[in-house]
């Protein structure tokens, strides 16, 4: 495990590596991923990364998706209670010496925070593109896959959906782009093109100045959502057009009983399909 104590700022320093071919023909945006698991989960009465859904944890979804993308380096940023359950996890997917674990050691300062905290305890995050994920999505291998390649211009990658289907939109953060440029982000948009998927894509070392910028007016706290608000209104956030893939989100028990035998339960089966399980 790698401390989370000093300025995770400190250690954006830019280094370059080529782009992998990935499995079943796509190609990774990306060598490497961030799984972001240091959220509490109180909705779900138990830690949400490890929560099963048939019999899997949750965050085995994602990391098995960036995986068969040809991803081979995962970083994953929780709490100190769920690091080595999660490494194990992670390394029956990847191998071991191929996963990093970052403790945040104070979640309160939101999932933003412990992407600023990846780019200090895991090695190589420069400016060449990285999968970022949530570790409560569970999506198709073919919705990563559009945020790929990451355009030079973009500092930062959404997956966004304009018609989703099997996750509630008023939970849900809420986009507004136009032709790959993210213009607005947040939960409270009342005019909106696309839903956030929860599947991102970032240069590390592009996230510095407005990280600062955002933690100094939030009082120490930083969520995605305000990291990539302040991106967009800088012309750096790209939208990838994502719609009509299959995804959803695990929040609450009731999204987990859905996906376990609801409306939600084809996409399960869609990502069990490709991954062959």
């Amino acid at each position: 495990m790698k401390p989370s104590d000093g300025d995770p700022l400190d250690a954006l320093q830019p280094v370059r590596w080529p782009p992998q071919l990935g499995g079943a023909g796509l190609v990774a945006a990306a060598r490497y991923a961030v799984l972001l698991a240091a959220g509490l989960g109180r909705r779900l009465g138990g830690p949400k990364p490890l929560v099963r859904l048939r019999g899997r944890p949750l965050a085995w979804y994602p990391l098995s998706v960036l995986h068969l993308l040809g991803v081979s380096e995962a970083c994953i940023v929780t709490r100190r209670e769920l690091a080595g359950e999660l490494r194990g996890l992670a390394e029956s997917i990847y191998g071991p010496g191929a996963v990093d674990v970052v403790v945040n050691e104070e979640p309160w300062r939101e999932n933003g925070y412990s992407l600023l905290l990846a780019s200090r305890g895991c090695p190589g995050l420069g400016w060449e593109p990285v999968y970022v994920s949530m570790s409560d999505h569970v999506y198709s291998p073919l919705l990563p896959a559009r945020l790929q390649p990451l355009p030079g211009w973009a500092h930062y990658g959404i997956a966004g959906d304009g018609d989703p289907c099997c996750v509630d939109v008023e939970e849900a953060t809420r986009l507004q782009a136009s032709g790959g440029i993210g213009y607005a982000v947040g939960k409270g948009l009342r005019y909106w093109s696309h839903v956030d998927t929860g599947v991102h894509a970032a240069r590390p070392a592009g996230l510095a100045e407005e990280a600062r910028r955002a933690l100094a007016s939030g009082g120490g706290v930083l969520s995605l959502n305000t990291l990539t608000s302040g991106l967009a209104a800088r012309g750096l956030l790209y939208v990838a057009e994502a719609s009509g893939q299959p995804w959803t989100e695990i929040d609450t028990p009731r999204d987990l009983e859905e996906a376990e035998k609801g409306e939600r339960r084809r996409v399960v089966d869609h990502v069990l399909s490709w991954l062959r399980c």
